[in-house]
């Protein structure tokens, strides 16, 4: 099983790593783009107040980073699985998160997440759906 990160160029944004760079680091949050939302950090309030009491400490998103589980057709690199410490959260929940985020970009009126449950029910369901890449 391999992790996949796309690569970015946009060296006006901070977001392109030469393959010098990741090659030789690899991937990691230094090196991770901002392709990959963080959708356990959207709203941090919600984390902590939804985080469930027994998870290790090491669960932490203010040093998570992302990375996909199946091949891009874009550019990309391919990095195999490097640990036991990658969780795996259902990526639709995800994206609904990140409406309420880009709905506040649009002006807060509530377009783009009618419909939608709400945020905290969201993130419930986000950390309910948290699973071990082993597990996955």
């Amino acid at each position: 099983m391999f992790l996949y990160h796309v690569i970015i160029r946009n060296d006006d944004l901070g977001e392109y790593f030469s393959p010098a760079i990741v090659l030789k680091e690899g991937l990691n949050r230094k090196t991770a783009t901002k392709w990959y939302g963080n959708s356990g950090n959207f709203f941090p309030d919600l984390t902590i107040r939804f985080r469930p009491a027994n998870l290790p400490k090491w669960v932490d998103f203010n040093v998570a980073f992302g990375a996909g589980l199946e091949e891009y057709d874009i550019p990309h690199y391919r990095f195999p699985v490097f640990s036991d410490k990658i969780l795996v959260f259902n990526r639709d929940i995800a994206s609904d998160l990140f409406s309420y985020i880009e709905d506040i970009y649009d002006g807060g009126n509530g377009r783009i997440v009618e419909g939608l449950p709400s945020k905290e029910d969201l993130m419930k369901n986000y950390w309910a759906s948290m699973n071990t890449l082993e597990e996955f």
